[in-house]
């Protein structure tokens, strides 16, 4: 009986042990907000917003041209798959947590991180009214029909 209690003690204090050098190396491992952290997310900020720049340009072209309302709708979902696919390029959407991303790290990351996600979600609903659309708009009417 006595083994067994040191047995359970031992056990407990390994377990102890264990997760204090999990806590005490994540604090160790923590970064400092530094002038390269910050201009690695100013970086990936303005990466982001330039590539967003690109894709409402383009949806606003795509808008603006006198076509059928499901090759609109096709130019659409095109438009959004390529912004996804360049959002899914920046790292900042996989569910995998990464210390930085091109550099970037901290709270500055996850407001990035966070943006991106939101911006996917926004994306996919998009994609989905577009491609019920798709399957319901008439094929001889043009976009700026009444």
């Amino acid at each position: 009986m006595a083994r067994l209690r040191q047995l359970r003690r031992s056990s407990q204090l390994c377990c102890l042990a264990t997760a204090l050098a999990v806590v005490l190396g994540g604090c160790s491992n923590t970064r400092l907000e530094t002038a390269a952290n910050t201009a690695a997310c100013t970086s990936l900020a303005k990466s982001l917003n330039d590539q967003e720049k690109v894709f409402v340009s383009r949806a606003q072209a795509i808008r603006a041209e006198h076509v059928f309302l499901q090759d609109y709708d096709r130019e659409m979902i095109a438009a959004i798959n390529d912004r996804r696919k360049a959002l899914q390029a920046t790292k900042l959407t996989g569910l995998s947590v990464a210390d930085d991303v091109a550099g970037c790290s901290g709270k500055q990351l996850d407001d990035l991180r966070y943006r991106a996600q939101r911006e996917m979600a926004n994306l996919r609903d998009f994609l989905n009214d577009f491609n019920r659309a798709l399957k319901t708009d008439p094929a001889d009417v043009f976009i700026d029909q009444p």
